[in-house]
C-alpha cells in the first residue's frame, strides 16, 4: 500500500506527487464518498436486466467480439481478463483467464457490475469513461484499497463525433509495465471502433444490400464510398495504402481528382472501374457500383480497391500469398475449378486460408462480379443457422424483424455462398440446404412461396466429412452433392518457403491498419519462424506478426520482438538448432528457385546431388 495514498486520505496534499489524472479522480471519489476501505457491492445488475442491457449494446458487443479474444492472445501471460463495458460503465463481456477472472469476481470485476466512478472509486474503466481518454490505474492508484492488488488499463470505445461509446479494459495483478499493455488496449479500442463503423456502413443509406455483397472482402481489400456528387466520403486504411496516401488526405476529395476518371463519371452507368498508378507503380483499380435507393435516385456508389492483376496470371493473385510449390498447385487447381459452375469442397487445418481461397475462386469465376456471401456454420446456433441461409418473414417468429429477412443464398443470387464448416450443420438444416441445392430455390421460414436462386456453393471443414457420414452425423446424399471437385489445403508447416511472402505481406497490413511506421524484418527473425511447427497456420503466423508490429521499438522487426514462446521454441540448445534451420531454409530456398529440380538445387547450394537428398531426408523436406 502506497504511503501517498495513505497521505491522501488522511487529508495531507499529494497533489505533486501523483498522476494528474489520478489525483482529480481521488478527489471526486471524496466527492462522490465512496468507501475507501472496501468494494461495494452496489449498482450490479441481475442477470434478466444485464440480458436486456446486453441486448441494448448488440452493435458494441458484435463489434466486440473477435477483438476481446484476440486482445487476450497478445497478451503473453494467462493473468488477465479482457473487458468490455459500455457507456455507463457496466461490463458486459469478459474473457481471460479463469483463475485471474474468479479473483477479479471477488471484487465485481465481472459482468453485470458498473465501474463508475461513482460507485467504485477510481478505476481504469470508469476513470477513462470519466476523462474520454486512455489510461492505466496501477495496484495503490485505485481509491479503494480492496482494488489495490489489481493493474488496469483502460482505453475509451468512441464514435466518429469522439464521444464513448463504452471501454476496453484489461486487468491483471499488479506489475509495472504499463505502456505496451496501454497500446494494446488503445488497438483493441480502435479495432472495435473500425468494426462499429463497418456495421454502420452496412445499415445506413439503403447500403444493406451492396454492404452484405461486401462485407467478407472489406477486410481484405481496399473499400470506397463515393457519394452522389463524386466526392469520397469514405476509404479504409488499406485502400488509403494503395493509393500511396493517408486516408485524411482522400476523405472530401473529388473522385475525378483522384483517378484519371471524367467528372461526369456518376452518369455513365451503374458500374464503373477508375484506375490509378500509385507511388510504387503499381496499377490500382476500382470496380463500383452505384446504389439506387427505392426511387430510382442515386445515392452514391461503394467498391473495392485491389492491385491490378491479369485473369490468367494466378501466381500473382492478390488473396493467397506464396510463390512455393504447394501454393502454385493450390491456386493452378483453384484456377481451373474457378471455370466450371460445381459445387466444391475446401478441406484444411484451422488457418490454412480456406475462405482466401474460396473469394479466390469466386473472384476467378465467370461470377466475379456477383457478391460472395460467406457463412460460419459454427458461429451460429440450431436455431439461426437455418434463418441465416434461408431468410424469415415478417412475424415467423418472436422477435423476426419487420419486413422479414432475406437469406444468405438469396443475396448470393448471381454470386457464390461460402460455407465454412459445413461440419458442423445441424442435421435438420441439411434436409433444407439438400433440397435448395437439388431444386435451385428456397423458401423463406414462415413463408409459403418459393424464389428461385442462381448460387454457386463452396462449402469448407476441417473436419473428416467422411467420418462423419459413418456415424450419421452428416448426411451421404449433401456430402455428395458437396463433394463435386475437392481441394486440399495444405498446412503452413508443408509450405514453410512461403513464409517469406506472408511476413512482408502481414507487416504491410499490420502496420496500415494501425497506423504504425513498421517498414521491414531483419533477417536474422526468420530461423525463429521457420523452426514453429504451427499448429494454427497462417492465422497464427498473422497474429504472431500483428503483435510483433503492435510492440514494435522500432520500424524494423527483431528477434527482440518476437513473443516470448517463440524465442524460447527456437533457442532451446545451442546453436545447432538455428544452424539446421538455415540450412532447411536454403534447401527449400533452392528448390523453390529451381522448381523442384534436384541436380540445379544441388549446383545452387554448392554441394552433390547424394548429399542434398540425404539432408533433404534429414529434414523430411518433400516435393
Amino acid at each position: 500500500m502506497s504511503n501517498r495514498w495513505n497521505r491522501f486520505i488522511n487529508g495531507e496534499s499529494v497533489e505533486s506527487e501523483v498522476t494528474p489524472s489520478i489525483y482529480r479522480s481521488w478527489q471526486r471519489s471524496i466527492e462522490f464518498q465512496v468507501d475507501h476501505r472496501l468494494i461495494t457491492n452496489q449498482d450490479i445488475l441481475s442477470k434478466p436486466r444485464l440480458n436486456e442491457r446486453r441486448e441494448a449494446q448488440e452493435s458494441l458487443i458484435r463489434a466486440g467480439g473477435t477483438v476481446l479474444p484476440y486482445i487476450f492472445s497478445l497478451l503473453g501471460s494467462n493473468k488477465y481478463t479482457v473487458l468490455l463495458c459500455d457507456n455507463e460503465g457496466y461490463i458486459i463481456e469478459a474473457t481471460g483467464d479463469d483463475s485471474f477472472m474468479s479473483k477479479a469476481q471477488k471484487v465485481y470485476l465481472s459482468p453485470g457490475a458498473s465501474w463508475r466512478e461513482e460507485i467504485r472509486g477510481t478505476n481504469a474503466i470508469g476513470t477513462a469513461l470519466r476523462d474520454n481518454a486512455p489510461i492505466s490505474v496501477f495496484g495503490w492508484e485505485h481509491f479503494v484499497r480492496e482494488n489495490h492488488f489489481l493493474a488496469c488499463w483502460a482505453a475509451p470505445i468512441q464514435n466518429t463525433a469522439g464521444a464513448p461509446l463504452g471501454v476496453i479494459d484489461i486487468s491483471g495483478d499488479a506489475a509495472e509495465d504499463r505502456e505496451k499493455i496501454l497500446r494494446i488496449a488503445r488497438m483493441g479500442a480502435s479495432m472495435i471502433e473500425k468494426n462499429l463503423q463497418l456495421l454502420e456502413l452496412q445499415d445506413q443509406l439503403e447500403f444493406y444490400q451492396e454492404g452484405a455483397k461486401l462485407a467478407s472482402s472489406l477486410l481484405n481489400q481496399g473499400f470506397l464510398a463515393i457519394d452522389r456528387n463524386g466526392i469520397i466520403t469514405n476509404i479504409n486504411s488499406l485502400g488509403a495504402a494503395l493509393l500511396g496516401r493517408k486516408e485524411e488526405e482522400i476523405i472530401g476529395q473529388l473522385a475525378a481528382d483522384i483517378f484519371s476518371s471524367p467528372k461526369g463519371w456518376m452518369l455513365s452507368g451503374r458500374s464503373l472501374n477508375l484506375k490509378i498508378k500509385n507511388s510504387y507503380g503499381n496499377e490500382i483499380s476500382s470496380h463500383l457500383k452505384q446504389v439506387i435507393n427505392d426511387k430510382g435516385y442515386s445515392l452514391g456508389a461503394v467498391g473495392t480497391l485491389q492491385v491490378t492483376t491479369e485473369p490468367s496470371a494466378v501466381s500473382n493473385n492478390t488473396l493467397w500469398v506464396g510463390h512455393g510449390q504447394h501454393t502454385q498447385q493450390t491456386l493452378a487447381r483453384a484456377s481451373k475449378v474457378a471455370a466450371t459452375h460445381s459445387s466444391v469442397l475446401i478441406h484444411g487445418e484451422s488457418g490454412t486460408g480456406k475462405e482466401i481461397i474460396a473469394q479466390t475462386i469466386h473472384q476467378l469465376s465467370p461470377r466475379r462480379d456477383g457478391p460472395f456471401i460467406a457463412l460460419n456454420c459454427a458461429s451460429l446456433s440450431s436455431s439461426l443457422v437455418e434463418s441465416e441461409l434461408f431468410g424469415y418473414v415478417e412475424g415467423a417468429f418472436t422477435g423476426a424483424r419487420r419486413g422479414g429477412k432475406p437469406g444468405k443464398f438469396e443475396l448470393a443470387d448471381k454470386g457464390t455462398i461460402f460455407l465454412d464448416e459445413i461440419g458442423d450443420m445441424p442435421l435438420n438444416v441439411q434436409v433444407a440446404l439438400l433440397r435448395a441445392l437439388q431444386e435451385r430455390e428456397v423458401c423463406r421460414i414462415g413463408d409459403t412461396k418459393t424464389k428461385k436462386i442462381d448460387v454457386r456453393v463452396i462449402a469448407a471443414s476441417h473436419k473428416d466429412l467422411s467420418a462423419l457420414v459413418a456415424s450419421d452425423r452428416f448426411r451421404l446424399d449433401l456430402y455428395y452433392r458437396l463433394k463435386v471437385v475437392t481441394l486440399e489445403l495444405p498446412p503452413l508447416r508443408e509450405r514453410l518457403e512461403d513464409i517469406r511472402d506472408l511476413v512482408p505481406h502481414f507487416i504491410h497490413k499490420a502496420s496500415t491498419s494501425f497506423g504504425i511506421q513498421v517498414i521491414g524484418i531483419q533477417e536474422e527473425v526468420y530461423p525463429y519462424l521457420l523452426a514453429q511447427k504451427w499448429p494454427g497456420n497462417v492465422r497464427e503466423l498473422e497474429n504472431c506478426i500483428e503483435s510483433m508490429v503492435a510492440l514494435a521499438e522500432g520500424p524494423i522487426l527483431t528477434v527482440a520482438d518476437l513473443p516470448e514462446e517463440f524465442k524460447q521454441s527456437g533457442t532451446k540448445t545451442e546453436p545447432e538448432p538455428l544452424l539446421e534451420q538455415q540450412t532447411k531454409h536454403a534447401i527449400l530456398y533452392a528448390l523453390t528457385q529451381t522448381k523442384g529440380k534436384i541436380a540445379p538445387a544441388a549446383k545452387l547450394l554448392g554441394i552433390g546431388r547424394n548429399t542434398l537428398y540425404r539432408r533433404m531426408k534429414e529434414m523430411d523436406i518433400q516435393i
